[in-house]
């Protein structure tokens, strides 16, 4: 560089200025390249990022944690202290003397012992209390929390299944409006193509206007499908990003089928006995009501005595030179509440507790059923509909193949072909509303019956494609 001349040298300075200007222009620009996504991965990406499941995996440590503060109830608490006391009290002066192990015979005069001097005392020790019998206060604590951990990793589990049952409906609508949104170009293309050739012809009085207008009437409301379709697409990749935690913004390529034909499930009565006994949220609150029962045994046991075990340790000198006097004491407490006041109000709002939890088991239940019924009877419906569906879609197809020719030798005008192109896509709207909630009722159904687990959702990825 030391050999550049100056002009040359601002010359190069701003060449490699614009160089990097036109770099940076040019990445602002570049479109950003979507991503293939597929079922497997996505709902993976939602287990990893839900952030409901991640509350609860906060709630079953935090339970965790309640059952390891109520096991120290079987342990000892042991204290130390040190402490420095001064003063004339004669009590004080007198003991602290015999603790010392400093007491003379001058300090049995009657002077001294009536008004001693001020005396100053230092004194360490070591306490220690040991529970015999708590009135199982503790074993009922342990055996409580234990439950309640239970209870918070059944809700983790049936949140782990909601986050399941998100996904596969999220995906499944991104796929439903990708296929429709292909037919829609599809047959867009095709009747513009059919507008512009009867704009052609009409020009030359070979058809009716008013056929003419009422064809680009139909045509509009085409247009408007797709871009409806066109923003329904963009807010579905939106959530699906959200749920997977990521930029909203950020382009995807959806991969995946919808059903051909319904998935064969269990009869009603299967089911509800299945979600009886697999629903993670029943199990939960099962859980809830048993650590309960013991919470209402354990106030009532709190009329029973208590037996504790105490111990102490302790130095007192008057200066450190001295060695002091060493004592200790030992031995055994018993306590009973004669009268407690709080009493019965602790123990009815623990049975009231109780009650309560019992009816919302009865609510959820009661739930669980009505649910499952009504997703049953819609389940059956989209079955019974998909094969006729499908079979409308194929006549439909063929309708167009037909009327084709027939508008081409001018049997039919261009506002019957435009008709019957946007009946074709009004069923084909349906079939693929149709080919979704099939396929989303039956991970319903699997999740009101507390089936929705990771080998079904690998079945649903077999189900889905790739």
């Amino acid at each position: 560089m030391k050999n550049i001349k100056p002009p040359l040298l601002i010359i190069f300075v701003l060449a490699v200025i614009s160089l990097l200007n036109f770099s940076l222009l040019w990445a602002a620009d570049e479109t950003p390249v979507a991503k293939p996504l597929t079922f497997k991965e996505f709902y993976q990406k939602v287990l990893a990022y839900y952030p409901k499941l991640k509350q609860q995996d906060a709630s079953v440590n935090l339970a965790i944690a309640r059952k390891l503060q109520a096991v120290v109830g079987f342990l000892p608490r042991i204290q130390g202290s040190v402490s420095v006391t001064h003063g004339d009290d004669p009590v004080f002066v007198f003991g602290s003397l015999l603790r010392e192990n400093s007491f003379t015979n001058d300090d049995f005069a009657l002077s001294r012992m009536n008004t001693p001097g001020a005396h100053t005392t230092y004194n360490a020790s070591l306490e220690g209390q040991m529970p015999i019998f708590d009135a199982f206060q503790t074993i009922s604590r342990v055996k409580s929390a234990k439950l309640q951990i239970d209870s918070a990793r059944f809700d983790a589990s049936f949140t782990k299944m909601e986050a399941f049952l998100v996904a596969s409906e999220a995906y499944l609508r991104a796929v439903a409006v990708e296929k429709l949104l292909v037919t829609v170009n599809e047959v867009s293309q095709a009747s513009e193509q059919d507008i512009q050739q009867a704009q052609d012809l009409k020009d030359k009085g070979l058809i009716f206007g008013a056929d003419f207008y009422t064809a680009k009437v139909m045509h509009g409301s085409i247009i408007q499908l797709k871009n409806q379709l066109l923003q329904e697409k963009q807010a579905v990749h939106i959530l699906l990003n959200i749920l997977m935690g990521q930029d909203p913004l950020q382009p995807l390529e959806i991969r995946g089928e919808l059903a051909e034909s319904a998935q064969k499930t269990e009869q009603l009565q299967n089911l509800f006995q299945q979600a009886y006994k697999s629903r993670p949220d029943l199990a939960a609150i099962e859980k809830t009501i048993q650590a309960q029962g013991i919470d209402v045994s354990r106030e009532k046991f709190t009329g029973l005595p208590r037996i504790d075990a105490f111990g102490e340790a302790r130095e007192d000198t008057h200066n450190f030179k001295s060695n002091g006097g060493q004592n200790y004491t030992v031995g055994v407490k018993g306590q009973i509440d004669l009268f407690d006041p709080a009493y019965s109000s602790r123990l009815r709002l623990s049975k009231e507790t109780l009650k309560k939890l019992e009816s919302d088991k009865a609510t959820l239940k009661d739930a669980i059923t009505k649910d499952i019924a009504n997703e049953y009877a819609h389940y059956q419906t989209v079955q019974d509909n998909l094969p006729v569906n499908q079979k409308m879609l194929e006549d439909a197809k063929q309708a167009v193949e037909l009327m084709l020719p027939l508008y081409r030798e001018g049997k039919k005008s261009i506002a019957d072909l435009l008709e019957i192109r946007t009946s074709y896509l009004n069923v084909a709207k349906g079939y693929y509303t149709l080919a979704t909630d099939t396929k989303a009722s039956w991970t319903r159904l699997l999740f009101l019956s507390g089936q929705l687990d990771e080998p079904k959702m690998k079945e649903a990825v077999g189900q889905i494609g790739e």
